[in-house]
């Protein structure tokens, strides 16, 4: 899983929107990473513990974690396929990536025009 730190400006890819976290706010991070937390504290606990667990006791210790929580579990394979999803996400980015290369487009050519203002008053 990949994330960006949204203080530093980069380039966003397609293949970023597939796999990013990019679309969740600072507090939907926090929150992800307080139950990222809350899990690793079990997984450390039961391991000094010396308690065995199958990966089906991990999956049932998870879903008990983000019930008390208060999150959804989603079960089942959710309402659209990964296909669709990434569909979705791709054409949302297409959109987004037009939108960006006018918002560079229109960066350099200010950039060009404070170049020549510069150049102008050096020629003067």
């Amino acid at each position: 899983m990949q994330s960006y730190d949204k203080k530093e400006v980069s380039k966003i890819s397609s293949a970023d929107v597939i796999t990013a976290k990019n679309y969740l706010n600072e507090d939907e991070m926090k929150s992800l990473e307080l139950l990222v937390e809350q899990y690793l504290a079990f997984a450390e606990s039961m391991a000094q513990s010396k308690i065995v667990m199958t990966m089906n006791d991990w999956i049932q210790r998870l879903e008990m974690i983000l019930e008390m929580s208060g999150r959804e579990i989603l079960n089942g394979f959710g309402k659209i396929s990964h296909k669709l999803a990434e569909e979705k996400a791709n054409k949302i980015y297409g959109a987004f990536n037009e939108e960006q290369k006018k918002v560079e487009y229109t960066k350099s050519l200010k950039e060009i025009e404070e170049d020549i203002k510069k150049m102008k008053k050096l020629l003067d």
